[in-house]
């Protein structure tokens, strides 16, 4: 299997050094699986930029294709909040990541794309179930640290829909979820993707398929693959934890 592991990043210099031991981890756990990684950063004011400069030698043992494109775009910074210029700004930022390795690879060549976020925890093993199901795409299911937020409840809940017309997440609580609860979309911080769909042109976009108005960009992109039939969605409660 060959996986493409896709990251946007700005401004998280702090957990650089994390999700780079995280992806090692994940890397060991899976020596049977090539990964190749290709990271698109944008207009950070912080130490990213600083700090991915001295973590590219220690993952170049384990990713055969290693990208950073950094560039300055002056974007403006958004929060987690829900605003129409900021998913265009997301969807445009993913798509670099899946556009380059097509450019250098071809997406052909790939059996899955993983999102992983840079500001996460995961156990690597546990995670690596979500790698050879058969969904057309299936994710974690993310959290906050204990005693921040809402208790058991899950952190992307604009990004997930259990039916395609709910505005955000209406299921159940954490602690009620089944080992994989089928959705019409989600993301969830790591989410695996089957590659065929991108290999056949589809991306991510800030406008939501159904309704033809922007919405969450890791919401439109699920809508997107069922529309061509890639329909087998799931959140499974594998946790991934959120870290503010």
């Amino acid at each position: 299997m060959r996986c493409l592991i896709s990251t946007i990043i700005r401004n998280r210099g702090i957990h650089v050094p994390q999700w780079t031991e995280q992806l090692i981890h994940l890397a060991k756990a899976n020596p049977d699986v090539q990964f190749d990684l290709f990271l698109f950063e944008n207009d950070s004011t912080d130490n990213t930029r600083q700090v991915l400069g001295l973590i590219q030698k220690r993952l170049e043992p384990y990713f055969p294709v290693l990208s950073f494109d950094l560039q300055d775009c002056g974007w403006p910074y958004f929060g987690s909040i829900k605003d129409e210029e900021r998913v265009r700004y997301l969807a445009t930022a993913r798509n670099k990541t899946i556009d380059k390795a097509n450019e250098i690879i071809g997406l052909e060549n790939y059996d899955k794309v993983i999102s992983i976020e840079p500001d996460v925890t995961y156990e690597a093993k546990k995670i690596s179930e979500l790698l050879y199901t058969d969904f057309d795409i299936v994710s974690g299911c993310s959290v906050l640290p204990e005693g921040l937020g809402v208790k058991d409840w899950i952190y992307d809940s604009w990004a997930t829909r259990v039916n395609e017309y709910d505005s955000e997440y209406f299921g159940p609580h954490v602690s009620e979820l089944p080992q994989f609860l089928p959705v019409a979309s989600t993301f969830n911080c790591f989410c695996v993707y089957k590659a065929t769909p991108f290999a056949e042109g589809i991306r991510f976009s800030d406008i939501n398929p159904l309704t033809q108005s922007w919405d969450c960009d890791t919401t439109n992109i699920c809508f997107a693959f069922s529309k061509y039939g890639y329909s087998n969605i799931a959140m499974s409660n594998i946790p991934v934890l959120h870290k503010l």
